[in-house]
């Protein structure tokens, strides 16, 4: 049994060469590469027990041997850190085609697998078939098996092309995974990627869309310092942001672009709350990346809200009004545009580099500051952080707030993004407060959200049908002047009705 610590990249078939001849890995390598022929047939339950528990297993031909490897998740962090895969993986010889559980070496797991009604059930589910190049390196302290792999996984009469690297940590340190990433990503494009190889068979298998991820909810520890607060919650974030990058991709359920950009919105106040405990130059990279990121997926999420959530229930209330549907045929031409220009940020090595950075410094404490005056801040309980942070947020909040009757619209939206900004901080600080009072002020935050949430939505609204009027001639635009009165019309109601009870 061993710790699996390694990191996959994703690139173009074109680039795998380009990859194997680079001067730097050529430079680190220990030897000549080996080429392996790898089919490996992956088993499970009918209703996947296996895959429900994190775990894998596979029989593996390699030549005239079979090895077969069980994979199992580790509870908490995994010990490559952010993005990187963890597993405890046990690994053995056979014989045959058929699973030998008994072989396991961990009581504990062996038991379990060996329940009649799980090892009985065992079938194949996928198969992979990969040619792969691997050679070691030394890093530095560190050495590193990459592997090269071209190939396919097949499941169910469908098959899925494979074109990856894989950087595997022998021993040394986590960190060096993403520093190499990093010295690679300079020549060789390619993103991170997020799936193993058994995630994306049993995808291929059930022929599951990806689904959209939420962010799990986090519960410090009162006992946690300040620094340690901060890297838990980034990780946190971290993890957020990636779980949603192949729903962004396959575009089919608004909520993926919805979610990936609430973890940005979400890491972007997590820096803010903490600006002061960071590296000065760590802070202003990261709040300039994803502020670029936040708005690359902006866009996409806008045109999502104004077609689904006001120009459609528009349509649906005065479906005779004249020239709604072909506005809506525009807006659905600038969502498309939105999406594609979203993809394409995922794919810029730009974003590569954002999360290789993100967890390298989480990886080895480069987010932190090292000026004197600022390590008792960063060891001092998280509680005493959590205070001075959410009055300062609130006492903003009230300034403004108390004279919201004399606000213009253009400040009442200031109002929604401060009180967004504090909820944030609130869901940061779980587990420091009661949690009874906190979830009751959340509430009371949500509301005044969802208060103002019209008006957000009205001056969305007006930017994109500014911009959809932008691009056309001046007799097509004269054509949408009544479609678009009648929706500003709807939204100028909404205005008035939300803030009736503000």
């Amino acid at each position: 049994m061993n710790d699996e610590i390694e990191l996959k990249l994703s690139l173009a078939p074109e680039h795998l060469d380009r990859l194997r001849r680079n001067p730097l890995l050529r430079s680190l390598a220990q030897g000549r590469s080996k080429r392996h022929e790898l089919v490996s047939t992956y088993f499970d339950t009918p209703d996947f027990k296996l895959k429900s528990r994190g775990q894998a297993l596979r029989i593996r031909k390699i030549g005239e041997r079979r090895v077969q490897t069980l994979k199992a998740r580790i509870n908490g962090e995994a010990p490559g850190g952010a993005m990187a895969h963890g597993h405890k993986e046990f690994e053995t010889e056979v014989e045959g085609e058929a699973p030998r559980l008994d072989l396991i070496d961990d009581e504990t797991l062996r038991s379990e697998l060996e329940e009649p009604q799980l090892r009985d059930a065992l079938a194949p589910v996928f198969t992979t078939d990969i040619d792969r190049r691997a050679v070691n390196l030394h890093l530095a302290d560190s050495d590193i098996e990459l592997a090269i792999d071209r190939g396919e996984i097949r499941a169910n009469g469908r098959n899925l092309q494979i074109s990856e690297a894989e950087l595997e940590l022998k021993s040394g340190r986590p960190s060096r995974l993403y520093e190499l990433a990093l010295l690679l990503s300079d020549k060789i494009p390619f993103r991170i990627e997020p799936q193993t190889k058994a995630a994306r068979g049993y995808g291929l298998y059930g022929e599951q869309e990806p689904e959209p991820a939420f962010a799990v909810k986090q519960e410090l520890s009162p006992q946690l310092s300040a620094g340690e607060a901060f890297a838990q919650l980034a990780r946190a974030c971290l993890d957020h942001l990636r779980a949603n990058e192949a729903a962004v991709f396959h575009g089919a359920d608004p909520e993926g672009v919805h979610q990936m950009r609430v973890a940005t919105r979400r890491l972007r106040a997590l820096v803010s709350a903490f600006q002061e405990l960071l590296d000065e130059s760590v802070c202003a990279e990261l709040k300039s990346e994803l502020r670029w990121l936040q708005q690359a997926l902006g866009p996409a999420r806008d045109w999502d809200v104004f077609t689904e959530e006001t120009l459609t229930p528009v349509i649906r209330a005065l479906p005779g009004e004249s020239g709604l549907e072909d506005l809506l045929d525009h807006c659905k031409r600038a969502r498309a545009q939105a999406y594609e220009a979203a993809h394409q940020a995922l794919a810029d090595p730009r974003y590569t580099r954002l999360l290789l950075r993100l967890a390298l410094w989480l990886g080895d404490g480069g987010w932190a500051s090292r000026a004197p005056e600022n390590q008792d801040l960063l060891r001092a309980p998280v509680r005493s952080w959590a205070d001075r942070v959410l009055e300062q947020r609130a006492a903003k909040l009230r300034k403004l707030g108390r004279k919201h009757k004399k606000l213009s619209h253009a400040r009442l939206h200031r109002v929604r993004i401060i009180a967004k900004k504090l909820r944030y901080a609130c869901e940061f600080f779980r587990g420091v407060y009661d949690e009874k009072a906190l979830k009751s002020y959340i509430k009371r935050l949500i509301a005044l959200q969802d208060t103002l949430g019209s008006l957000n939505d009205a001056v969305t609204g007006h930017r994109l049908l500014d911009e959809i009027e932008a691009g056309l001639s001046k007799s097509k635009r004269g054509a949408l002047a009544t479609p678009v009165g009648v929706v500003m019309g709807w939204q100028a109601a909404m205005i008035d009705k939300d803030l009736g009870r503000f």
